[in-house]
């Protein structure tokens, strides 16, 4: 008989062994148990059928011999609270992106009050992770969300409609589906890896995650003037515009300098925001455009 916790204390060791991280074993289990972590580990003693141990055994192999992410497998993942359909057609939803969701909200709540509706557009939803968060974080905002893969946006609207949010979906590059259409903020986590960076990923990024959500040109700096150049003709009544961008890591003085160029003339404020492990991760705006 197979308990859970040899075969968790198997997997660990086959992970570590082979430079992998040696907790996917646990996320695995859950997943397959159904069960919390904290149940898992209060019940390390139960028994493991032989299907299961042998399932867990399988993903655990496959996870170390070709990389394949464990939320790819699963199908699944979490983001905010809530669990997120995910396939290779999407970028996995990152911890690090929820910083920005809360950000956004915090901004939105300061300058425009937490009652009022307010219209938000997301820029590269990928599996709609922003989009359907701020839907139903704030059920007064109508949200829309743009695309240019049409296999990812499939995956963002089952999300919508599983989770019950309201939002609008696009098919386009960055702003160009909006065309004629007016908001008050946009919130985006472009493509922001250099080309150069793009070979040094790890494999489980790499080989499996879409080039055309990891990518963003030689400097990792191009989708962030696409959005900037066209931002003005979504400029609507209200008279502040909320700019929220996900960045990666050393990239807030670039991108900060961008906004400042380009609006320098009715910029209400600017803020480069780190993630909890002390690394640029965002870059919010306010723009006074009345």
């Amino acid at each position: 008989m197979t308990r859970r916790f040899d075969a968790l204390k198997w997997a660990a060791s086959y992970l570590r062994a082979h430079n992998r991280d040696e907790n996917i074993g646990e996320i695995l289990l859950e997943a397959r148990l159904n069960l919390s972590r904290t149940t898992l580990l209060a019940n390390l003693r139960e028994p493991l059928t032989a299907e299961d141990a042998d399932w867990l055994k399988a993903r655990i192999i496959e996870h170390v011999q070709t990389g394949k992410p464990v939320q790819y497998m699963l199908g699944t993942a979490p983001f905010y609270g809530r669990d997120f359909r995910v396939t290779p057609d999407v970028l996995i939803p990152r911890q690090e992106t929820e910083e920005l969701v809360w950000r956004a909200g915090e901004w939105a709540a300061r300058y425009f009050g937490k009652k009022q509706p307010r219209r938000v557009c997301d820029i590269g939803t990928g599996s709609g992770a922003i989009a359907v968060t701020l839907a139903l974080e704030h059920p007064a905002w109508k949200v829309a969300a743009v695309d240019l893969s049409e296999k990812a946006l499939a995956v963002a609207k089952d999300n919508a409609a599983q989770l019950g949010a309201s939002v609008a979906f696009y098919q386009g590059s960055f702003l160009e589906p909006l065309r004629g259409k007016k908001f008050d903020m946009l919130i985006s986590n472009p493509p922001y890896i250099t080309r150069e960076e793009m070979t040094d990923l790890a494999d489980t990024v790499r080989d499996f995650e879409p080039r055309l959500a990891l990518c963003g040109g030689e400097d990792g700096l191009d989708p962030y003037r696409a959005i900037l150049s066209e931002l003005p003709a979504l400029f609507g009544d209200s008279a502040i515009f909320l700019l929220a961008f996900e960045i990666g890591a050393g990239q807030g003085s670039a991108v900060a300098a961008m906004i400042r160029r380009t609006f320098g003339d009715c910029l209400e404020e600017l803020a480069v925001a780190k993630d909890l492990s002390g690394l640029d991760r965002n870059v919010l705006a306010a723009l006074r455009i009345k």
